[in-house]
C-alpha cells in the first residue's frame, strides 16, 4: 500500500486531509449551534424566573394578607376599640322638684346626676362641671323651675375659662 492509491470510494479514515475536510463544516457550525443553544437556555431561564417570581409574589401576598388580618384580630382582642367621645359635653343644672338644691346632669358624668343642696348649690355645681370638663369643649346650661335656660357658660378647646 505504500505507493498505491486506494480504490475510489475507499477513504482512509486515518488520513489527516480527510479528517480536516469532513470536520471543517462541523467546526463552522459549532459556534452557531452553541449560540442558538445559549439563546434557548436564556429564554427558558427568563421565562422560568418570571413564572417563579410571579408565583412567589402571589404566595407572599396571600401570606401578608393572612398575617395582617390575624394581627388586626389579635389587636382587637388585646385593645378593644375606643368608644366615640362626645365632641361637646353638655351639662345641665336644674332645680330639684322638692326645692332642696339642684341636680347636675350630663352624659359625661361617670356616676350619673349629682345632687347639690344648700344656698351655694348652683355655684358648687358649676365648679364641679368646670373641674370635670378639663380642656374639652363644653356647655353648661342653668335652668329655672319652669324649664327655661337662664344662663349659659361655654368653653372651647382653646380657653380654660367659662
Amino acid at each position: 500500500m505504500s505507493g498505491q492509491e486506494g480504490k475510489p470510494g475507499d477513504d482512509d479514515i486515518r488520513s489527516g486531509t480527510s479528517r480536516i475536510e469532513i470536520g471543517r463544516p462541523a467546526a463552522q457550525r459549532w459556534p452557531m449551534i452553541a449560540k442558538r443553544r445559549w439563546q434557548v437556555v436564556a429564554k427558558l431561564s427568563t421565562e422560568l424566573l418570571q413564572r417563579a417570581a410571579s408565583q412567589t409574589t402571589t404566595a407572599l401576598s396571600h401570606c401578608y394578607t393572612s398575617l395582617e388580618s390575624f394581627l388586626k384580630a389579635k389587636l382587637q382582642v388585646i385593645r378593644p376599640p375606643v368608644k366615640p367621645t362626645i365632641a361637646t359635653q353638655i351639662y345641665e343644672i336644674r332645680p330639684r322638684a322638692d326645692k332642696r338644691g339642684v341636680d347636675l346632669i350630663s352624659d359625661a358624668l361617670p356616676l350619673g346626676p349629682l345632687w347639690y343642696p344648700g344656698p351655694n348649690a348652683v355655684r358648687n355645681a358649676i365648679g364641679y362641671a368646670r373641674f370635670h370638663i378639663g380642656s374639652r369643649k363644653a356647655v353648661i346650661r342653668i335652668y329655672d323651675e319652669a324649664g327655661n335656660v337662664i344662663q349659659t357658660h361655654e368653653q372651647s378647646d382653646d380657653s380654660q375659662e367659662l
